[in-house]
């Protein structure tokens, strides 16, 4: 009986009422609008058209020793194909392998030399194929289509009657090596990039949850009422950060290498030097959201913004030489992008300091541009 009386009082009106204040409220948030209609948005086109499963334009290096109609043909075809882009055609096998190691290049193919003339004679040349095998998204699709590419250039070769009909069976080896991950786990690919991506996660949404939890409960006017300065402030909130990261990295090495046996080729202490202004770089970015956002939740939801694209376009998951030039252009200004190879060039690869440069520079870059951004806004949200 209880139950049927609370029902008969129910009022449509007022529920009416409530729903009303509800979107009201939901369009004033405009956190909540951006999660509800620019995320699926930018997922769309990054899934639609930024990310391939099938990548093409790879970076590729021939280190030709057999300047023949042959191999000239089969480099010919190997660059119409769409699926490699030759950034370098030459014998300097040195240059080629620095190209591999510092992640400039996806692959190097060797072509021997008297390669035409061992396949003339049927001797069955081999061609090396060496590729980053660091890299999780460019090896697969790519590297299958070297050897119908390769048999269908022998093919063209043969029928135009440049051999001698007495030898019946030719063909041509294809030696892969796969450089830096021989038994091709994707552990040791995924590990080291997500390094970058629990660094990312919690350093962005800590610190800017954070600091809007202090400036809603009031605990940051309190701040105001000191002497301290702008930059001081700065300073005192992202430091105890900055130590969380480090103790986040050091976790993650340390089971990484319990659970998995992640393999750790160069120095430890050099990956530590270079994750400093990562971590900069992500905590200033935490900053800066939380001079924009007005409530930890909203802090949380612009984080989600940063962070899919640090997954998604900087070669974590999918190749990024790969994906279109729009994309590798919004990559690029990503600190991650720089940061992941520089997790796989010492883990998997023993890259030194000299190596790790050119993806050091650009990551200080940011972090600097991050730092003036943040002390700028960071001051005129107190004032």
């Amino acid at each position: 009986m209880s139950l049927i009386k609370n029902l008969s009082s129910i009022s449509i009106a007022r529920i009416i009422g409530l729903i009303q204040k509800e979107f009201t409220l939901i369009s004033r948030d405009r956190g909540t609008i951006a999660m509800l209609v620019i995320l699926p948005i930018m997922l769309l086109i990054v899934f639609g058209f930024a990310i391939s499963l099938d990548p093409k334009n790879l970076p590729t290096t021939i280190v030709n020793y057999d300047q023949t109609p042959l191999t000239r043909s089969f480099i010919a075809s190997l660059q119409s194909s769409g699926y490699y882009n030759l950034v370098n055609s030459s014998d300097n096998e040195v240059q080629a392998m620095s190209d591999l190691d510092s992640g400039k290049t996806s692959f190097v193919i060797t072509i021997p030399a008297n390669f035409t003339h061992d396949y003339i004679r049927g001797k069955n040349p081999q061609l090396l194929v060496e590729l980053d095998a660091s890299d999780p998204g460019s090896s697969a699709s790519a590297l299958s289509n070297i050897q119908p590419i390769l048999s269908q250039t022998l093919s063209d070769f043969s029928q135009r009657g440049l051999i001698t009909p007495s030898v019946a069976e030719r063909s041509a080896n294809l030696i892969v090596h796969r450089n830096y991950n021989e038994s091709n786990r994707s552990d040791y690919n995924i590990v080291p990039g997500l390094i970058g991506v629990l660094l990312t996660l919690t350093m962005v949404m800590l610190t800017s949850t954070a600091i809007t939890s202090e400036t809603e409960s009031g605990t940051m006017e309190m701040l105001l009422t000191t002497p301290l300065l702008a930059t001081e402030i700065i300073l005192g909130k992202i430091i105890p950060y900055i130590v969380l990261g480090y103790l986040q990295l050091t976790s993650i090495l340390i089971f990484g290498k319990l659970l998995i046996n992640i393999p750790i080729e160069g120095s430890v202490w050099l990956l530590y030097l270079a994750a400093a202004p990562f971590i900069i770089a992500n905590l200033m970015v935490g900053m800066i959201l939380s001079t924009i956002a007005k409530t930890p939740m909203q802090a949380m939801q612009l984080s989600v913004f940063f962070q899919l694209p640090s997954m998604f376009l900087t070669g974590y998951v999918f190749s990024f030489y790969g994906m279109p030039q729009w994309a590798q252009m919004i990559g690029q200004v990503l600190p991650m992008t720089y940061f992941t190879r520089i997790t796989r060039g010492i883990m998997l690869k023993g890259n030194g300091f000299g190596e790790i440069v050119p993806n050091v520079w650009p990551i200080l870059l940011i972090a600097t541009v991050l730092v003036v951004i943040t002390s700028i806004k960071f001051k005129k949200t107190l004032d």
